[in-house]
């Protein structure tokens, strides 16, 4: 069948957020012997990007950087050009099926299925892109544009043919928003074990870690609606206990140059280690150079259907991880056996819970050994873009 695979993200090279998993789906599409579109923004000439996935053609579209200043006014300028962009290409493309990465770019979907009358739309929702947006400002413009967003988000959500999302929490959410339980399935998210892997760190180690006794490492894009002010706060009360261990927070966003200030604050600036942005390629050597692997989430609405890629990229890499108490994150990973839970917002919690890894040997170990064969067995992508692949085939009546 023709698939076009819509995303309001960076695909080539891969930047995150929902763009492995897009990736993973694309590939999987194709394995399958279907005639494959994509719609995003690349980074490349549209022929190596083609060449690279290979599908059939490529919609480049208006892309905004996630690390840039202004990204949220920028966001409101390049996501209607888009919108209506997918929308036109659907109604000439005529696919049979319309794969959309969250509900930005599904609303565009629906447009172009009301104009072309003939797609199957489905819905890949990981997340709630309007539940946190606030966090950005308070009130003005940020928040007209919010309380339209969250209005064109429902309608997503509930005209959408089918969706896949990532958790049985987010499924009930999206049921409270008005969707129809029997129309949602749930593929989780995972890791491309072929990048996150076990390798050689120690030299990161050696140049940004000298003297340490352990290495805290947090990664990704590092925004401020996920609270990461909260590895600051835990980590004052972890270094008068163990004042050789460091942090790593690998990565940038619009929470950084705060989370500087709070560091310098406090005088913790030889415990702390900020990279800036790193490559995907990358990121194995630094958490294969660190000891533990924290999430730092929020108890709000959208973090509690949400499971993020960093506990999957840790367990990869063997690194044991400790994670915040909430609905999703408590369906993948098992307390004890693959990390341990903090409660959300509890600096002291998270402290004395990586304050136990730190002090026991043997679980750290434990942990990491588990979470990797817990990725190996469950959580890897290829098996689940096919798993979500097949699904999209039987929505399709078996093409």
């Amino acid at each position: 069948m023709r698939v076009l695979v819509s995303i309001f993200e960076k695909v080539v090279p891969i930047s995150g957020g929902g763009t492995p998993r897009i990736s993973s789906l694309v590939k999987a599409f194709v394995a399958r012997g279907h005639e494959v579109h994509v719609a995003s923004s690349i980074a490349v000439p549209k022929r190596e990007a083609v060449e690279l996935l290979g599908c059939e053609d490529w919609l480049p579209l208006q892309g905004v950087n996630r690390l840039g200043k202004w990204k949220m006014a920028k966001y409101t300028v390049a996501f209607p050009c888009n919108i209506f962009r997918v929308a036109e290409h659907v109604r000439k493309l005529k696919p049979d099926l319309i794969v959309s990465h969250n509900s930005i770019a599904g609303y565009g979907a629906l447009l172009g299925k009301a104009m072309s009358r003939q797609s199957l739309t489905v819905l890949d929702l990981t997340d709630l892109l309007f539940e946190y947006l606030e966090d950005y400002s308070e009130g003005g413009w940020l928040r007209a544009v919010t309380g339209g967003g969250r209005l064109l988000e429902n309608k997503t959500i509930v005209d959408s043919d089918r969706i896949i999302t990532i958790s049985e929490a987010m499924k009930e959410i999206l049921v409270q928003h008005g969707a129809q339980g029997a129309r949602i399935d749930v593929v989780p998210d995972g890791v491309d074990v072929s990048v996150f892997r076990p390798v050689d760190g120690q030299e990161l180690r050696r140049e940004y870690a000298r003297g340490a006794s352990r290495v805290i490492i947090f990664h990704g894009v590092i925004d401020p609606q996920d609270d990461p002010g909260l590895l600051v706060d835990a980590a004052r009360l972890i270094l008068p206990k163990h004042p050789d261990t460091h942090f790593w927070l690998v990565g940038d966003g619009s929470a950084v140059p705060g989370l500087k200030r709070q560091v310098s604050k406090h005088s913790l600036e030889n415990s702390f280690y900020f990279s800036g942005w790193v490559e995907q390629q990358e990121i194995p050597s630094y958490i294969c150079a660190s000891d533990i692997g924290v999430v730092v989430l929020p108890d709000v609405l959208s973090a509690r259907g949400r499971v993020t890629l960093k506990e999957f990229e840790y367990w990869a890499c063997g690194v044991p991880a400790v994670l915040p108490r909430l609905p999703a994150l408590q369906e993948v990973a098992e307390e004890g056996v693959t990390a341990l839970f903090y409660e959300p917002g509890d600096e002291a919690d998270l402290a004395a819970k990586i304050c136990q890894l730190l002090e026991d040997d043997d679980l750290r170990r434990k942990l990491g050994e588990n979470g990797y064969a817990a990725v190996r067995e469950k959580f890897e992508w290829g098996m689940l873009a096919t798993r979500f692949v097949q699904l999209c085939e039987i929505y399709a009546g078996g093409s």
